[in-house]
């Protein structure tokens, strides 16, 4: 079972980056109906008009159309509109170019797979043009130098938003794809993002969180960058210097982003010079790191929820008819109950955010429910894999215990994970209230599970396994509260949607991690079978119905209670039988099988001849076997090679297991 997977490879989940403050403005007027060709058609024109002004003013309501809706997106992007935005980068009006910045930075952030069309437009050579200007107007500001004329003036006016934006649609790219890498590589940004990142405290926290994201993303396994930090030590020294220097609590989030920058470069920093001689510079960048991750959990997220719901029901805010967001009413100052539901929603970002980015730096598997080695050790739990070494001696143990980051994790975060994992009235609400700080609080949930899980697997890692021994209170006390979580989170009517359906994956995975790290001390309760098989009973996402059966292949080997193996072993033979019907996907499928391979390969478990022999599993298993062959086959090898791979496997083991069984007791 794998490590949660990086973010960069999944972004359904990532937080809107232009937050509420951006969402809330362009939402005031927007009509609810979808326009019409022929009333789109006159705005798209405009952009090519002769007056700059109705070219600004084009750019402008373009922005406020696709913020409107899906079908409206779709019109627009019918009728060539990006094309004609990035056409409109090259402009002769300062008005328009910044105006077209703020319509492409909104495209892509309500649809990001428009960021692909960007790449292929050829977005790059405009804003490589763009670039200089915006670092010469940003290095006037920063010098507070005399305006040289009223253009100079408008221009540091707004150079602000113009460098956010900028970087927000560079961002996009990045996260669009790994092959645009390359391409980003040759802007040469690597200096203005870092400009910011050594100014932070003279530019806005936006514009520098904005430039600590995109460079997070820009230095993640990116080893042609590597040269850019390697020639400009005084890089590596910013970044430092942001640990050390920036302790303001709106400067958290900027922190957590230097902190995974620099896990990021941990290879540039190991080759350089920084530390002295007889310093590991890992050890020396753990020391720095984990303090400002640790103290960026201190929230209490219960608190926050209860805020929110007095200043919800307050009667004294305003919320968008479409949408439901706080929305400030025009040309009036927030008022205290809009500021509470905001606030909450700007300290979930920087909770949910900073650890997304850091949990990165937990590891890098994709997450298939089977058991496989890493290829990447755990980068802030490096240390500790690293010092296995696939052996688990007295002394290797004790040295993996005494580790700082083994210490940190054990004594502090995982108490964190598990309080900012813990459910609000807030956070899965039936009908839905306050939709900001809820996807807020559901986030931060799932990174708190995600990153609980990745710990729980490298600890299952250690060949003894010392810690789900040593600490076996917190570990079972985690399994009760988990099943609970599980039970009281997965609707009754199966309506989960995507971001619930998330946790619900995350929570089995880590009942998934604690049982096979517990074994037979797993403290299993008379229903948690059955709570296991409701969720997959009503949860019909494949990948959580995958694990949960190998969360019940984990717990149903328990020696001395047969009623209840016998009750997971008719719930898996259900979905065994629905195989030939192809009621069971091949993903699950494989999963079933492998139950049965672990769970009955001895006769001598005391439930083997009371279930498998006399529930005649043998012939379940034969009348299956044709059609299972058949599901193999159709699983295209080119297209899913890893799943062929594990069909193949299973298919082998399948005829070889009912041979084995067949003569196993005579």
């Amino acid at each position: 079972m794998g490590k949660q997977p990086q973010r960069r490879k999944i972004t359904k989940n990532r937080v809107n980056p232009l937050g509420a403050r951006i969402a809330a403005g362009v939402s005031q007027g927007i009509s609810e109906d979808v326009p019409k060709p022929e009333q789109v058609m006159p705005v798209i024109e405009k952009l090519s008009s002769p007056d700059p002004t109705e070219r600004a003013w084009s750019a402008a309501c373009i922005s406020n159309l696709v913020m409107a809706g899906a079908a409206t997106r779709k019109l627009l992007l019918s009728k060539g509109i990006i094309p004609k935005l990035i056409e409109r980068l090259t402009d002769s009006n300062q008005d328009v170019k910044e105006e077209t910045l703020g319509t492409l930075r909104n495209l892509v952030s309500v649809d990001p797979v428009v960021a692909n069309d960007y790449y292929a437009r050829d977005i790059l050579t405009p804003l490589s043009a763009l670039l200089p200007t915006i670092s010469q107007t940003i290095d006037l500001v920063l010098k507070n130098a005399p305006f040289a004329d009223h253009d100079d003036q408008d221009k540091r006016r707004t150079v602000w938003d113009v460098a956010e934006n900028f970087i927000y649609i560079v961002w996009s790219i990045i996260e669009a794809s790994d092959k645009y890498i390359k391409a980003i590589n040759r802007l040469n940004i690597i200096t203005f993002l870092i400009s910011f990142l050594s100014a932070a405290d003279q530019c806005p926290t936006r514009v520098v969180v904005a430039a600590g994201q995109c460079l997070t993303t820009l230095t993640d396994e990116n080893k042609d960058i590597y040269i850019e930090f390697q020639n400009h030590p005084e890089y590596i020294s910013t970044l430092v210097g942001i640990l050390t220097k920036f302790t303001r609590p709106e400067d958290t989030l900027v922190r957590v982003l230097a902190c995974a920058i620099l896990m990021n470069l941990r290879e540039v920093m190991r080759m350089s010079s920084s530390w002295d001689d007889d310093q590991d510079p890992l050890v020396e960048l753990n020391k720095m790191v984990l303090p400002v991750l640790i103290s960026s959990l201190d929230y209490d997220l219960q608190v926050a929820a209860e805020q929110s719901l007095v200043a919800a029901n307050s009667g004294k805010i305003t919320k968008h008819e479409e949408t439901g967001e706080i929305t400030p009413a025009p040309k009036q100052p927030v008022n205290a109950e809009e500021f509470n539901l905001m606030d909450p929603y700007s300290l979930l970002l920087l909770v949910e955010d900073g650890w997304e980015e850091a949990d990165e730096t937990m590891g890098d598997d994709e997450g298939e429910p089977i058991e496989e080695e890493d290829e990447d050790t755990e980068d802030i739990l490096g240390e500790v894999s690293a010092l296995t070494g696939g052996t688990s001696s007295a002394s290797e143990d004790a040295l993996i215990r005494s580790n700082p980051v083994m210490h940190a994790f054990t004594y502090q975060i995982f108490p964190h994970l598990i309080r900012l994992a813990t459910p609000t009235p807030l956070s899965f609400p039936q009908e839905s209230i306050v939709p900001t700080v809820s996807q807020g609080l559901a986030l931060t949930h799932l990174r708190s599970l995600e990153c609980l899980n990745n710990f729980l697997l490298a600890m299952n890692d250690v060949p003894s396994k010392f810690w789900f021994k040593e600490h076996i209170s917190d570990a079972q006390q985690t399994w009760t509260w988990l099943i609970k979580l599980l039970y009281d989170l997965t609707p009754a009517n199966g309506g989960a949607d995507d971001i619930l359906a998330d946790n619900l994956e995350a929570i089995v995975g880590c009942l998934w991690s604690l049982a096979r790290g517990l074994g037979n001390n797993t403290p299993l309760g008379p229903n948690d079978n059955e709570v296991l098989c409701r969720t997959c009973t009503l949860i019909p996402v494949v990948s959580i119905r995958v694990k949960i059966i190998g969360c019940l292949g984990a717990i149903a080997t328990r020696q001395g209670n047969i009623e209840f193996n016998k009750n997971i072993a008719i719930y898996v033979t259900d979905i065994l039988r629905n195989i030939p019907t192809k009621q069971t996907p091949p993903e699950l499928a494989v999963e079933v099988l492998n139950f049965m391979y672990d769970v009955y390969n001895d006769c001598a478990f005391d439930y083997d001849e009371p279930i498998f022999v006399k529930g005649n599993m043998i012939k379940e298993l034969e009348s299956i076997l044709p059609a299972y062959r058949a599901i193999v086959k159709s699983i295209d090898r080119r297209k899913n090679f890893d799943l062929r791979s594990r069909a193949d496997e299973a298919l082998t083991n399948l005829v070889a297991f009912i041979k084995y069984k067949k003569n196993e007791r005579r």
